[in-house]
């Protein structure tokens, strides 16, 4: 019976979907004038994309596919083809969340091969095993979510009551490992399906149990997710998020993205209470949907936050175009791509502002993504006319590179007030660009200096950021390793991690920089030798003590890469140690993520958006509560004149005194942080010990600008810096408690 499966020799989920496309032809209503305005024709190109896609080119339509492999397979005949079908059939099913379904075709898939384990039928069995720990997820841990649910270590309330499915999933993965023992994918499932029936690790057998020190808490740092009680724990697949005040009132609020190419877009209103109202119908949002990627900015210094979505990322046909949401000041947005001049397609993710050649205006670069020579989707590069419209200007700057690139970040690297780029690529060396100025905006000189530098590196990389991470006055770089390998699609090499070996893959980079154009890895030095396959990412400071720490979301499109999130402690500017299992180890798929003071009650909590790749990998965000602690802050409102309004790039340094008259500086830049997550542009900075502010300097972000100076401001409060003006301006926030 064996020698008729040969399909499933070598037979790899990932591989059967990672480099799909989409190949729809943009709709023809873009160049039709007769057409309604821009905000509407916008809503019916994503409306036909969606309608138009094929199952076959798009990661994210797996129900379709599934229905598309029930149709071939009833018609056909053949047993081995049939098997080969239903097999695929199965697969769509688990991805598209049809965990039950799926169940029943796996099981007759291993009846029809004699329920004889072998290498060419493993993959099945880890499918079934996978289905049955799905299904406890299905019904636990989304389904009937809390705020301990999919929390690692699962405990309390994470703990699930429906338990067939977990159970269930146990027994095959026993049968699983005592075949083949070094199977560490299987062996991490198994000890995650003990727990969620509370029966780890004491019922694990010995030799498969892992060792309870891994997740072990470190430190006194413990947040408490508060997303369903504040009402912003949004359901939905992988996606972004914007974090920010956007209507003015004082109070953060939410925009969320989902990659599903028909999830609605969501505007999470911040009440002022604790709780979050959804207006996404009355911020004008109905039909702005999916994107895997948002970050915002004011790109026309009217004083209100607008937001870019971000789409078509993985999805290599080219044909979703990004959306530009224009806050109309009044609670609404209205999407001005098209009048802008920003309508193009082509597949991405990745972008940032700075106004690079100092006009007063914030500028634009999107990294796409390029893995087939035969379809070039080069980088582009808006210049921003000042009058709500664009101009391209890569090619003239020869910023119109190609690559599969992940992340596009900002930053001051030779603090000369001039933004520079740095460009993560999945597929090959990671750029970075120094800004050597000009005389006109297209006739502007940007310098290639990556192999100089030294911050090529990871060769297979995704999110990145710039950030001070030891307050010496210089931007850093973090830049995370995602290795995809048809041929590994779970998470073996972070497992191995686990258990104290050492994995073949690659790492973390966390480069320091010289203060000479040049950078050194430090990553070993600072405790940050370790895979993470991060998809999300952003900083900020969990106990202002003054050092930014890091929060990644992880995981892989594949079902099985169930790992945690990581947040890392900075350790005094020394080293960053991992506190994930302080309740940060969420084990659903991570993407956007932002720091944000949400209760402005002077500390950071951090909202993240988690969920997969394919249409079933659903999950809840969530919004981890700050306890607070017993060190200063000050939270700071710049705005500009001369340079743009919310004064992004600008570089701050708070001079603080500590007992005994020890004088420290912290460091920080404006902008909205991390390249997968965009948060608020206040900067809400932890001051440590500090028991008084000596000063605070800024750095305006455009060239000829003296540095301003400003003294008066106190620990504990919030102020207002005006480029040009010498005194500070308070600024009343008003706490608010969230509910339990």
């Amino acid at each position: 019976m064996l020698n008729r499966l040969p399909f499933l020799k070598g037979l790899s989920l990932l591989a059967l979907v990672l480099f799909s496309t989409c190949k729809n032809t943009p709709p023809q209503e873009i160049v039709d004038r007769n057409n309604p305005p821009g905000h509407v024709r916008m809503i019916a190109i994503l409306d036909s994309i969606f309608k138009k896609a094929s199952p076959l080119d798009c990661y994210n339509l797996n129900g379709r596919k599934a229905a598309m492999f029930k149709d071939k397979l009833d018609q056909t005949s053949d047993f081995s083809a049939r098997i080969s079908l239903q097999f695929r059939y199965a697969d769509q099913l688990l991805n598209a969340g049809q965990n039950e379904s799926a169940t029943m075709e796996l099981l007759d898939v291993i009846q029809q091969a004699r329920d004889t384990l072998t290498n060419e039928t493993k993959l099945i069995y880890e499918l079934l095993a996978l289905s049955y720990l799905r299904l406890g997820e299905q019904q636990n841990c989304i389904n009937a979510h809390n705020a301990a649910s999919c929390i690692l270590p699962l405990e309390g309330g994470g703990i699930y009551s429906m338990k067939s499915g977990p159970e269930s999933a146990i027994k095959v993965y026993k049968r699983i490992l005592a075949k083949y023992p070094d199977d560490v994918q299987s062996r991490w499932l198994l000890n995650l399906a003990y727990m969620a029936i509370g029966k780890w690790p004491a019922e694990v057998p010995t030799a498969l149990r892992m060792s309870p020190e891994m997740f072990k808490s470190r430190g006194d740092i413990r947040f408490q997710n508060v997303a369903i009680t504040s009402g912003v724990d949004v359901r939905g697949i992988s996606g972004g998020v914007c974090a920010d005040d956007f209507d003015g009132d004082g109070n953060i609020d939410l925009f969320v993205t989902s990659y599903g190419l028909k999830d609605q877009a969501k505007f999470l209103h911040n009440n002022g209470d604790g709780t979050f109202a959804d207006r996404t119908k009355a911020a004008n949002l109905t039909g702005i949907v999916s994107g895997l990627n948002t970050i915002h900015a004011d790109y026309d210094n009217d004083g209100d936050r607008d937001i870019l979505i971000l789409r078509g990322g993985w999805l290599q046909g080219g044909n979703h175009p990004n959306s530009l949401l224009r806050n109309n000041g009044d609670g609404t947005f209205t999407d001005v791509t098209i009048e802008a001049g920003l309508l193009s397609f082509h597949p991405t993710q990745a972008a940032d502002w700075a106004d690079y050649d100092g006009d007063g205006f914030l500028d634009l670069y999107i990294a796409n993504e390029t893995s087939d020579p035969a379809r070039q989707h080069p980088n582009e590069f808006y210049h921003n006319n000042g009058n709500g419209t664009f101009t391209n200007v890569a090619a003239a700057l020869g910023l119109n590179i190609t690559g599969f690139y992940k992340a596009a970040v900002w930053g001051d690297i030779n603090n000369d007030q001039l933004p520079d780029l740095y460009l993560s690529n999945v597929e090959g060396e990671n750029k970075l660009f120094v800004n050597r100025g000009g005389t006109a905006p297209d006739a502007w000189k940007f310098e290639d200096i990556s192999n100089k530098a030294g911050v090529t590196y990871p060769l297979k990389s995704f999110p990145a950021f710039f950030f001070d991470f030891d307050n010496d006055g210089f931007d850093d770089i973090f830049v995370t390793d995602f290795t995809i390998d048809p041929k590994v699609p779970t998470a073996d090499p972070l497992i191995q991690e686990y258990l104290g070996k050492q994995p073949q893959g690659d790492w973390v980079r966390l480069y320091h920089n010289n203060g000479n154009e040049t950078f050194t890895d430090v990553h070993r030095a600072y405790g940050l030798h370790t895979i993470t396959y991060a998809m999300g990412n952003n900083f900020g400071d969990l106990d202002n003590d003054g050092w930014l720490d890091v929060y990644v979301g992880t995981g892989k499109p594949d079902l099985r890469t169930l790992m945690p999130n990581r947040m890392f402690h900075n350790v005094g500017g020394k080293r960053f140690e991992d506190i994930t299992m302080n309740g940060f180890g969420h084990i659903q798929k991570g993407h956007g993520i932002a720091f944000a003071d949400f209760d402005n009650d002077g500390d950071q909590d951090v909202y993240a958006i988690m969920g997969g790749a394919f249409e079933g990998d659903l999950s809840n965000s969530i919004l981890f509560e700050n306890p607070g602690n017993q060190n200063h802050w000050v939270t700071l409102f710049l705005e500009g004149k001369t340079c743009n309004r919310d004064a992004q790039g600008a570089k701050i340094r708070v001079h603080v005194v500590e007992k005994g008259g020890v004088k420290r500086m912290i460091c920080v830049t404006v902008g909205t942080g991390g390249s997968f997550g965009s948060q608020s542009l206040r900067q809400e900075i932890g001051l440590g010990k500090a028991e008084r502010i000596e000063s605070v300097e800024v750095q305006w972000p455009k060239v000829g600008v003296p540095n301003g100076v400003y003294s008066g401001v106190a620990l504990d409060s919030a102020v207002k810096l005006t480029e040009g003006v010498a005194q500070p301006e308070a600024v009343a926030l008003a706490p608010m408690h969230f509910k339990h």
